[in-house]
């Protein structure tokens, strides 16, 4: 299962983009306050719940552009506001469903008996006892949201985020369109297939009707791709609605099936709970006999309700894996950009060595090692030349990557080749586009021990030739990184011989090298699945 990614490093595109996409979503929330107050329209819960959840859901998408402990106090209180929220529009849910209920049941008998004979009500004593129930817990979730508000108001992080955020708009008011076009791109492709891989992922339990936690943990992760298309929706032409209808109507199919999970676990807990009991007359709390009967008939038809959505869900499902709607999604995310998120031309070889040196150059105890590297890497290049025959192009992506490949260790060693790629991923600096900065990003995220990226949100968006360029580079960064294990630039040149199973490399260096080599052995399956040879050194 791919897992969204932390934090990326604050940029001025991207926190400009913050300050386009945040304050409405803010202020759509805000708004509903009294009306929830009131409590005469159970409407506002529902619209205040909806905001509090794209709130929270676009958040974390700029954490980078604001203080840590001003996010955290942020999130937290949405949080809280958000679990009381959904508690009472649950509630409100449910009572709209049993009315509803209600009123259809009374409706098929009328339409079945048009004389108007009495008849019984079989279902009628369950629905009078679940409504009675609710009603009753619905007034205690409202002191709850309540109490909620209150919290909210006295955190006072309302207007902290409106003027958080118009200072973040006063700073990024001259957004270089540099930045839009390099910046913002790559990271709304990142985010919005990281979500659809999550969401995927649940896909071989589509057709297992009893899947019901992830059936239910699928609706959550189709929510949050929505959520998270709809922040980056003015990226790309159309709002990408047609891949956001596609998976809002999954939503709803999946959310009308966890409606019926909820009243089936419900009830049969409920039932689970009187067997055995006790009954002493008229004033037991607890439902009688007549009612437990009318209980079990609920049951079932919540039960049959299920089977005829689960059917529904897998014939959508497989609609849209029959018209390849993810495949097609994927595409769109490169493919469909406004002009804006387009950069006017591709860098040149100079243009991307300049950024590149300069920015290695500012992590000065890593340069020696970024420039070590990088000469072994070339050097590999170009000795396997006639073995992976790539262009001067990809020799450039490969220089690229080799200088930024341990940018990540300014904080820290654990997970630095992560952190480094999301860093190549988001520097709006850097002159390549979705493409090529996938390709560098993915190389200095596969440069550190047995990292595989075949399964990364934007080795996915590659083509199946570039797919195949990227781990050829990757198995040269890896090996050349090996070769200076220990940061100590001890490893001059590598020569290498191609042979028919294997490819033998000369080492030459200024004194023992024996551990580099070892490393650098250690770290040469990937070269060896790619370039169909063993690698050997001396």
């Amino acid at each position: 299962m791919t897992v969204i990614p932390d934090a990326l490093p604050g940029s001025v595109g991207q926190c400009w983009f913050a300050t386009q996409r945040l304050p409405p979503l803010l202020e759509a929330f805000a708004k509903e306050i009294e009306g929830v107050r009131s409590g005469d329209d159970i409407e506002y819960i529902h619209r205040m719940r909806v905001a509090s959840r794209r709130l929270r859901a676009a958040l974390p998408l700029f954490r980078s552009c604001f203080p840590a402990k001003q996010y955290a106090r942020w999130m937290q209180e949405i949080a809280t506001i958000t679990r009381a929220l959904g508690n009472a529009r649950d509630a409100d849910v449910q009572i709209a469903f049993l009315v509803k209920y209600r009123k259809k049941s009374s409706a098929v008998r009328n339409k079945k008996n048009p004389e108007g004979s009495p008849q019984e009500k079989p279902l009628e004593p369950a629905i009078a006892y679940l409504l009675q129930d609710l009603k009753k817990s619905r007034q205690q979730l409202q002191d709850r949201v309540l109490s909620a508000l209150d919290s909210l108001e006295k955190s006072g992080i309302i207007d902290e985020m409106r003027a958080a955020f118009a200072l973040r708009m006063i700073s990024c008011r001259r957004t270089p369109v540099q930045s839009a076009a390099y910046g913002i791109p790559t990271i709304a492709a990142f985010r919005i297939v990281s979500r659809l891989n999550t969401m995927c992922s649940f896909g071989d339990w589509v057709s297992h009707a009893d899947a019901v936690a992830e059936h239910h943990a699928m609706r959550i992760a189709a929510k949050k791709l929505r959520y998270t298309m709809e922040v980056y929706g003015p990226v790309y032409q159309r709002g990408l609605k047609r891949s956001h209808a596609q998976v809002k109507y999954l939503q709803e199919i999946l959310g009308d099936l966890h409606d019926c999970d909820v009243w089936i676990d419900h009830v049969t807990l409920l039932l689970l709970r009187e067997r055995g009991r006790m009954r002493s007359g008229r004033n037991d709390k607890h439902p009688d006999t007549a009612t437990l009967a009318s209980l079990r008939l609920f049951l079932a038809a919540r039960e049959r309700e299920r089977t005829l959505l689960h059917r529904r869900f897998m014939r959508y499902w497989q609609s849209l894996i029959d018209n390849t709607a993810w495949d097609q999604l994927r595409m769109d995310l490169t493919q469909k950009r406004k002009q804006m998120f387009i950069p006017a031309g591709d860098g040149t070889k100079k243009d991307i060595c300049t950024v590149c040196n300069t920015l290695s150059a500012s992590y000065p105890e890593g340069l020696s090692h970024h420039k070590t590297v990088t000469r072994l890497a070339l050097m590999f290049f170009d000795s396997l030349l006639p073995l992976h025959a790539l262009t001067r192009h990809d020799r450039n992506l490969l220089e690229c990557a080799g200088m930024l490949h341990d940018m990540g260790w300014q904080e820290g060693a654990r997970k630095h080749n992560i952190r480094s790629a999301r860093w190549i991923f988001s520097e709006e600096s850097l002159p390549l586009d979705i493409r090529d900065r996938s390709i560098a990003g993915l190389m200095a995220h596969a440069h550190r021990g047995r990292v595989k990226i075949e399964s990364h949100p934007l080795f996915l968006l590659l083509t199946k030739e570039d797919q195949k360029k990227t781990l050829l580079l990757s198995a040269i960064l890896r090996v050349a990184d090996g070769l200076d294990y220990l940061h100590t630039g001890t490893v001059q040149e590598v020569h290498c011989i191609i042979g028919e199973a294997e490819v033998t490399c000369d080492v030459i260096s200024l004194s023992d090298c024996t551990k580099e080599k070892e490393r650098a052995g250690s770290k040469s399956a990937l070269f060896a699945r790619e370039f169909g040879r063993e690698l050997v050194f001396r």
